[in-house]
C-alpha cells in the first residue's frame, strides 16, 4: 500500500537546469526540506507543475533521496490557493523567507506547521499583526531562541519603574539614568519596565495596545537579525519597494519566482 502524501506549502523556489526547479518546503512530517523539481517547466498533459508550485498553495507531496537534496516525486493540489492582496503579500513572504532562513531541514515541526497555514488564512481577510508577532514568537521558540519579559539578562526581575534596552544576545540589560537619556540622541531603542510586564502578559495570551505591538516588532527584528548574522530580507526590500510607489503586485509568484 503506497504511503500516503506528505502535507506541505512552497516557500521558495528557483529555476534549475533548463526546465526545473530547486525549491524549499515546509512539511508536515519532515519539516523544512529542500527538493530538485525535474521538467517542471516543461508542458505536461494537464500542464507543467510549475502552476502548482506557487506560494500560499497548500500541497502534498511525496519525496524520495539519501542526501540533503531530494527529489519530488509527486505533488498535487491540498485545496485552493489562498490569495493575498496589497502589503498583505509581503506578509506572506516574510514569513516564507523566515521559514526557509532559520528552520533547520529535516525537524518537524507540527505545531509551526499548523501555526503557519492559520496566519496565511487570517492574512487573507486583513493584516492581523498580533498574530504575526505571536508565529515570529513561535518561531524564536522552536529555534530554542526564547526571551523572557521576567527578568533581565542578569536574572534579576524586570521592575516596572526602571527601563531596558534588548541585546537579542543576552536579553534586557537594565539602563542607568544617564544613559536612558542619550536613549533618544544616540537611537537606542529603550523599554519600560513597565512595557515589558506587559508583553510578559501578551505572551500569556492578553491583547496589547499598537505601542506594545511596535515594541514587539522591533524585539522581533533584533532577534531575527541576530540569527541571521545580520543578512537582510528581501521581502522587507520588496515592502519598502511597494509602500514607496503605492502599488501592488500584480503577481505574486512575479516577486517569488527566479529569486537567488
Amino acid at each position: 500500500m503506497p504511503s500516503p502524501l506528505d502535507p506541505a506549502w512552497l516557500l521558495h523556489r528557483r529555476p534549475y537546469g533548463d526546465s526545473g526547479f530547486l525549491a524549499e518546503l515546509l512539511t508536515l512530517s519532515s519539516g523544512r526540506v529542500g527538493v530538485v523539481v525535474r521538467g517542471a517547466r516543461r508542458k505536461q498533459r494537464g500542464g507543467s507543475l510549475t502552476g502548482l508550485l506557487q506560494p500560499f498553495s497548500p500541497l502534498l507531496i511525496e519525496f524520495s533521496g539519501r542526501g540533503d537534496l531530494k527529489t519530488l516525486r509527486k505533488v498535487e493540489a491540498a485545496g485552493a490557493r489562498i490569495s493575498l492582496a496589497g502589503r498583505r503579500v509581503f506578509s506572506g513572504l516574510y514569513l516564507n523567507e523566515l521559514l526557509s532562513n532559520c528552520l533547520p531541514r529535516f525537524e518537524p515541526t507540527p505545531e509551526l506547521f499548523s501555526a503557519y497555514g492559520e496566519l496565511l488564512g487570517s492574512l487573507r481577510q486583513s493584516e492581523d499583526i498580533d498574530a504575526l508577532r505571536r508565529f515570529e514568537f513561535l518561531l524564536l521558540e522552536t529555534m530554542g531562541y526564547g526571551i523572557s519579559f521576567t527578568v533581565d539578562a542578569h536574572g534579576e526581575g524586570i521592575l516596572a519603574s526602571e527601563r531596558y534596552r534588548f541585546d537579542p544576545g543576552q536579553g534586557f540589560l537594565r539602563r542607568h539614568f544617564r544613559q536612558a537619556e542619550g536613549d533618544h540622541e544616540y537611537g537606542v531603542l529603550s523599554f519600560k519596565g513597565s512595557s515589558l510586564q506587559l508583553l510578559q502578559r501578551w505572551l500569556e495570551g492578553d491583547a496589547v495596545e499598537a505601542e506594545e505591538l511596535r515594541l514587539l516588532r522591533e524585539v522581533t527584528r533584533l532577534s531575527f537579525s541576530h540569527q541571521l548574522s545580520g543578512r537582510s530580507l528581501q521581502s522587507r526590500e520588496l515592502l519598502r519597494q511597494f509602500l514607496s510607489s503605492s502599488r501592488a503586485p500584480s503577481e505574486v509568484g512575479s516577486l517569488h519566482q527566479d529569486e537567488a
